[in-house]
């Protein structure tokens, strides 16, 4: 049975540190550190290690999300982060983005995307989050969770899911995590 939930940081984290931190991602893509082999503009650093204290307690929040999520503390084995900033200036054949998370069979992973940054121009929500397959891609069992800015989404990471329809040739930025257990 699939299981995610939301959780809201807008207190801790304001329209101006989401501001801040969506002007660090681009200005990181612009000087060319993303990856060229996935999706397009997707952060190839681990955003959660940058000092800036904006992603400190976005890695505070999404550690506490987890545990949450999972109902306990557990000791973590790793972190990783990265984000991602898409539009429709750069099309992907969506059919290609599905993916999932849980690559090391030694470990658990609880994964989690946070909504930084949508354009006002978007007006489908529910599409414009995150379309999931927790019985794979080939199954009839797919969905969409909606975008919620401010908020992590937490899921297992072994759910097969990729981003959501894009609407606008604004940009959207979103910051993804793993925490493997």
């Amino acid at each position: 049975m699939f299981s995610s939930e939301y959780y809201d940081w807008n207190t801790l984290i304001d329209k101006d540190a989401r501001n801040r931190m969506t002007c660090n991602i681009r200005e990181a893509i612009n000087t060319g550190h993303y990856w060229t082999n996935s999706p397009k503009y997707q952060t190839n650093y681990n955003v959660f290690g940058t000092l800036q204290q904006d992603f400190v307690n976005l890695k505070m929040s999404f550690i506490w999300s987890c545990f949450a999520f999972l109902n306990k503390e557990v000791k973590i084995h790793n972190i990783q982060s990265w984000a991602y900033m898409t539009s429709l200036n750069y099309p992907e054949d969506r059919d290609t983005l599905w993916h999932h998370h849980n690559h090391n069979p030694a470990t658990k992973t609880v994964s989690g995307i946070y909504y930084l940054d949508l354009p006002d121009d978007v007006c489908n929500l529910k599409e414009a989050g995150t379309e999931m397959a927790p019985d794979g891609v080939d199954s009839n069992n797919k969905f969409f969770l909606d975008w919620r800015t401010g908020h992590w989404l937490i899921y297992p990471g072994s759910t097969w899911h990729r981003p959501g329809v894009l609407q606008s040739t604004n940009d959207r930025f979103i910051v993804a995590a793993d925490l493997e257990f």
